[in-house]
This record gives structure tokens, C-alpha cells and sequence, in this order.
């Protein structure tokens, strides 16, 4: 699907990306010296603190293999653990962007986790 706005457009690239919890694919989307944090920080002790690229995409992985199918689906009625879990989640995502060599890139991510994610992540 394309969109009008290049903003919109990589907005979604990155929300499909991060359903199928493709690594390979998010870092194409963000720039080299883009910034995450994973939030709420409090009960994510370490997970928490802003990371780098590498970073962001490990625990991207991680998830993937926590995830019934490695899928994390935004509509998320139908969604399991491995562990057979039912997983049901509300997403608040904030994308930073800029254009990076002509490219229009994300430079920062900021990712709410529940407390689902939070137990899948064994914190």
C-alpha cells in the first residue's frame, strides 16, 4: 500500500515490520546512530535505559522468539506465547524521522511495553 505522505508510509513499513518482528527489516528503517528506549523504564530496570540500534534490534529477537509463529500482531485478539499464553496488547509507539542522505529514516524510537511483554522478557 503507498501513501501520500512519506511519513505515514514509513510509520506503517515500521509497524508492519515490527508485527512480524522482523529485525532484518527494522534496520533498514532506522538510521545507524538512531536511539530507543523500551518504556515504562521503572519496571524494565536495565531494558529500560536508552539504547542504540543493536540494542533495540536484540531485543526485537528476543521477542520473536517468545511469540507463538515469532509474530507480534497489532490486532492482537488471536495472538499466543509459545508458551500458549493468550497475548493481547494495546500499542503506543512513538517514531522520530528525518531525512538521511534523501532517505526519509527513523532516529528514534520510543515503545511502551505491557506488563505481558514485560513477563515474556522474564523481568
Amino acid at each position: 500500500m503507498s501513501y501520500a505522505n512519506p511519513y505515514v508510509e514509513l510509520a506503517h513499513g515500521y509497524l508492519k515490520a515490527a508485527e512480524a518482528l522482523d529485525a532484518d527489516a527494522l534496520s533498514k528503517l532506522i538510521t545507524p546512530d538512531a536511539k530507543a528506549q523500551f518504556l515504562p523504564s521503572a519496571p524494565l530496570g536495565p531494558l529500560g535505559e536508552p539504547t542504540d540500534k543493536d540494542g533495540f534490534l536484540a531485543v526485537v529477537n528476543h521477542l520473536k522468539k517468545a511469540m507463538k509463529n515469532g509474530r507480534m500482531p497489532t490486532k492482537t485478539k488471536d495472538a499466543f506465547t509459545v508458551a500458549g499464553q493468550p497475548y493481547v496488547n494495546e500499542y503506543i509507539i512513538m517514531l522520530w524521522m528525518a531525512e538521511v542522505d534523501g532517505e526519509l529514516k527513523i532516529t528514534r524510537i520510543q515503545d511502551f511495553f505491557d506488563s505481558t511483554v514485560i513477563s515474556l522478557l522474564g523481568l
